[in-house]
């Protein structure tokens, strides 16, 4: 079985009971802040329904720790990005070092452009 990814070990615990993640997607406001662009705002669009988090005044630099991702969260977004956009993302270095939602997004979207374009 593979090791989970350093940056994934953080969110292994999840919300606390004291915590609940919000739902919704605030998609105008965080879809201006990470670029105005399609393929952006499907990825957001998915991080949030996948990863059940707000993103309402989310940015680039806000840490997938900060939105309660966890580990389980993670896998969701990754396997619906595979699925909606018919591409493999490995689990390697470049994810595993991924701490910000704007990493996030733009290894994801290396892999979507590479496979867009073989």
């Amino acid at each position: 079985m593979a090791r989970a990814p350093e940056a994934l070990s953080l969110m292994v615990s999840g919300p606390t009971d004291g915590e609940k993640k919000q739902e919704g997607h605030g998609m105008t406001d965080t879809a201006s802040a990470f670029g105005d662009d399609q393929l952006t705002r499907d990825l957001i669009e998915v991080i949030a329904k996948e990863g059940m988090v707000d993103l309402n005044g989310v940015g680039p630099e806000t840490t997938l720790e900060s939105l309660n991702i966890a580990s389980v969260d993670f896998m969701m977004i990754l396997a619906a990005i595979e699925e909606k956009f018919q591409v493999y993302v490995p689990m390697d270095e470049n994810l595993s070092q991924v701490k910000d939602v704007g990493g996030l997004i733009a290894v994801f979207k290396e892999h979507i452009q590479k496979s867009q374009q073989a």
